[in-house]
């Protein structure tokens, strides 16, 4: 008889499951590319990573130097690039982020004329040591918005390398641009300022999508060597670990960093009066700060003269301290509790929500502008306002584990990195500044809900614009991930969760993932609930249908009037002062129905009832009062 091998039985059975999935009442509409992808096995069913899942991967040695008078950034870089994916590559597309801010690029919003620049300038491009044409005529390069693509003389086969030299420069924005720029003449926040490989993965192959200003972005891992070299007087924050602070911090500088790294106290590293002096060793008028990073998806620094420069940290584990550190103008009144409340979010994160230990070994909040998260440093503005400062310092650091630790496509869909690191840090708001921002999501929510751009979550971000797009990256997946909580319970929705950063940190999960992952480890179909909440239109509004009352008991109506199912909060007033409430989980609408009635025993005659709780969205609140006569 003939032999068949294991693997063809695997495949065989695989096979089997997805066209079992497939017609199950639990499928959820997949795009081809998607539906390829489980086919290859690169992805499974089950919400794990498949049998075939691979990664490609980069290594970069960085060297830049910042002019702070001409706003300069000069670079040059080495670049290995590791094909780990099946395919022969022909090519090879870098991100050349600051051509968005070129004079008539394509982008989504206007730059005052500050910001504008003459993008990135290639100076020379190196494949194996070969020099590469940078004529257009040559058609060795081709920049197309900030996507350059390098054509390879020799393609790139599976499981092989590729190196790379490139040399650029470009001038710093200036005021109000996205994210990122020159904030005075001395104090810079630069990121998105190195050519980068793009991502090319097993749904979409290379990612080609440009940056236009507005949505944001889709990373590769890559461990990372910079270098940055800067006028003396000048420090430098960035992410990853400093390696060379012994050589570049004076004595007593250093002596209070090294103090930081394992102290559960504020050390105020550089203070008002260190300001000015010679705190910074140099050489030739100049000094480089050296940072090193291990599989990172990203990488972005801030530098200035007259920044403060605080430090505490925080053990998580025996022998895992983690460095908390903030550099900030020393008229800010706010950033003076910055490191402290990086500190606590931290150990927030790491303990309660979502409950895995913080992957990295520091965060630093950098004096900027704004609010934008990149690895282990945030640039945030002072809004001179503790609600705001909260929710923008609790929020960016929350996006350590998403995208980043866990390496989601922002660009397709923001709406699970941006409404995790909305979601996750809730009650840490609440500790700090007193204030729920579910209310704030769900008043919010509910006010726009059935606008005509209330398009469905999967939707790929990049087709939708402001202001929508913030309340579809926001609020609206928030309330969602709220109510799969509250469907399945705090602790099971917890397992969930961290089951899927364990699946597919330092890798590229996709919704289906995501989905895939919670009915796996919860054991149940949660299409009744997800497909509303993700793939369709609707409305979230319950309304009081009917009210009877039999002695002393009432029995109330509840109308499931809008398409998105939320759980019920209801209260009833008596007359004699007393209120009773009510609740039910969003399950009850599990089975299909549309109404449901609630049961009490009164003590003294109703006077109304309501739905009155301010964090489940509504889009019609005049249906949720009803006067007992």
């Amino acid at each position: 008889m003939k032999l068949i091998s294991s693997a063809s039985i695997i495949s065989f059975l695989f096979v089997i499951a997805f066209n079992l999935f497939a017609s199950s009442g639990s499928d959820y509409y997949m795009p081809k590319e998607y539906k390829n992808a489980y086919k290859n096995q690169t992805r499974s069913l089950d919400g794990k990573p498949g049998p075939n899942y691979w990664q490609n991967f980069s290594e970069y040695d960085i060297k830049a130097e910042i002019v702070p008078s001409s706003k300069m950034l000069k670079g040059s870089q080495k670049v290995v690039y590791y094909n780990n994916s099946p395919d022969t590559l022909k090519s090879i597309v870098f991100k050349i982020y600051q051509n968005m801010n070129k004079l008539g690029a394509a982008r989504n919003s206007d730059l005052p004329k500050e910001s504008v620049t003459e993008g990135v300038k290639i100076e020379k491009v190196l494949v194996k040591n070969k020099i590469i044409s940078l004529i257009p005529d040559d058609k060795q390069i081709n920049i197309q918005g900030t996507n350059l693509v390098i054509k390879l003389d020799n393609p790139l086969p599976p499981n092989s390398t590729e190196n790379f030299e490139i040399d650029w420069n470009f001038t710093l924005p200036y005021g109000d641009n996205p994210r990122m720029g020159a904030y005075d003449e001395s104090t810079f926040f630069v990121a998105y300022w190195y050519p980068k490989i793009a991502v090319y993965d097993d749904i979409y192959k290379w990612d080609l999508i440009s940056y236009n200003g507005e949505h944001e972005f889709y990373n590769g891992y890559s461990n990372m060597k910079v270098e940055i070299k800067v006028p003396a007087g000048f420090a430098v924050w960035a992410t990853g670990e400093l390696i060379n602070p012994e050589y570049i911090l004076s004595s007593k500088i250093y002596d209070r960093y090294v103090n930081s790294l394992t102290s559960n106290e504020v050390i105020n590293i550089v203070t008002k009066e260190d300001v000015g002096k010679n705190i910074y060793n140099s050489e030739n008028g100049y000094t480089t700060w050296k940072y090193s990073a291990d599989y990172i998806p990203d990488f972005a620094f801030g530098i200035s003269d007259k920044y403060l420069w605080d430090g505490t940290s925080i053990q998580l584990e025996p022998g895992k301290w983690v460095s908390c550190f903030a550099a900030y103008h020393p008229d800010s009144e706010f950033f003076t509790q910055a490191a402290g409340m990086a500190r606590r979010s931290i150990e927030f994160f790491s303990n309660t929500m979502p409950g895995i230990v913080y992957p990295y070994p520091q965060i630093t909040v950098f004096n900027g502008e704004g609010g934008m998260e990149f690895p282990m440093i945030v640039n945030d503005g002072d809004f001179k306002n503790l609600v705001n400062d909260v929710y923008v310092t609790t929020h960016e650091i929350a996006h350590m584990y998403f995208p980043f630790y866990v390496g989601t496509n922002e660009t397709r869909f923001a709406w699970i990195d941006e409404g995790m690191a909305y979601f996750l840090p809730w009650n840490l708001q609440i500790e700090l500044s007193d204030y729920d921002h579910r209310t704030r999501a769900a008043v919010g929510y509910s006010n726009w809900a059935n606008n005509e751009f209330d398009f469905p979550l999967m939707i790929p971000s990049y087709a939708s614009r402001n202001p929508h797009l913030g309340l579809m990256s926001y609020y609206k997946p928030a309330l969602a991930f709220e109510i799969i909580q509250n469907a399945l319970g705090k602790e099971l929705f917890s397992k969930a969760l961290k089951e899927f950063i364990s699946r597919w940190n330092g890798k590229h999960p996709t919704p289906y993932d995501f989905f895939h992952t919670f009915e796996n480890v919860s054991g149940r179909d949660l299409s009744w609930l997800i497909k509303p909440w993700f793939f369709e239109r609707g409305i979230p509004d319950l309304a009081i249908n009917e009210v009877k009352t039999e002695g002393n008991k009432i029995r109330i109506s509840i109308e499931k009037i809008g398409e998105l199912p939320t759980p019920i909060d209801l209260t009833i007033h008596l007359e004699n002062g007393n209120k009773i409430n009510l609740t039910e989980t969003v399950n009850i609408w599990e089975d299909g129905k549309d109404s449901f009635w609630l049961e009490a025993e009164i003590t003294s005659k109703p006077i109304s009832v309501e739905l009155a709780n301010k964090n489940i969205p509504d889009s019609d609140l005049l249906n949720n009062k009803y006067d007992v006569k």
